[in-house]
């Protein structure tokens, strides 16, 4: 129990992490070099560093979620940080308990999804999985729009994704002082230009 709690302190530290990549966040978070003789030095892609529990990948989205327990009438707010066909992690300082069933509305890129779902792992003070139980085909439709607007450039993980996607070139600055003078010309032209 204590080491699946580490694993997801692990992956949630990670997460807020990724905020700071300078990929744009393309890379897979929570991986490690593979400790599988035939593949630690092949080149191959590193292997999660947690047993991958999930039936689709997750992504990296900032979303709002409106919850309600099934049967209740009183709604809390909260953001969530990542989703998937199946589930998603809703950051809130006030959870909800292991086995609780929502209703849940999440908006994010301009899409919003209705479902139900229960919460499947709690992180009291900071947030809690949960997984999809209902969803009409119409919003099975808009959750599937949503995942293809943000997959390609943000996968946090899942089963089979290698870590590193498409990189764009990145220019190298030989001569870093010759580029901060030619910065310095261009403006000081510019300010010629404005001027006169």
């Amino acid at each position: 129990m204590e080491h699946e709690r580490n694993d997801r302190t692990a992956y949630l530290q990670a997460l807020q992490q990724a905020d700071t990549l300078s990929a744009g966040g393309r890379a897979a978070l929570g991986t490690v070099p593979s400790s599988d003789p035939a593949t630690a030095n092949s080149g191959a892609a590193p292997q999660p560093n947690m047993v991958e529990k999930r039936r689709s990948p997750r992504y990296k989205c900032e979303g709002s979620a409106e919850m309600t327990e099934v049967d209740g009438d009183t709604r809390s707010w909260a953001s969530f940080n990542d989703i998937s066909m199946h589930g998603c992690y809703v950051e809130a300082t006030s959870t909800y308990s292991v086995g609780t069933s929502l209703v849940l509305k999440l908006a994010a890129n301009g899409f919003q999804v209705s479902a139900k779902g229960t919460v499947k792992v709690n992180d009291p003070y900071l947030g809690m999985s949960i997984a999809f139980t209902e969803m009409s085909q119409d919003d099975r439709a808009r959750l599937r729009s949503l995942l293809q607007s943000i997959a390609r450039p943000s996968v946090v993980m899942g089963p089979g994704i290698a870590a590193a996607g498409l990189r764009e070139p990145m220019l190298v600055i030989s001569d870093p002082a010759a580029a901060v003078q030619a910065l310095v010309q261009v403006f000081e032209q510019a300010g010629d230009v404005v001027a006169g």
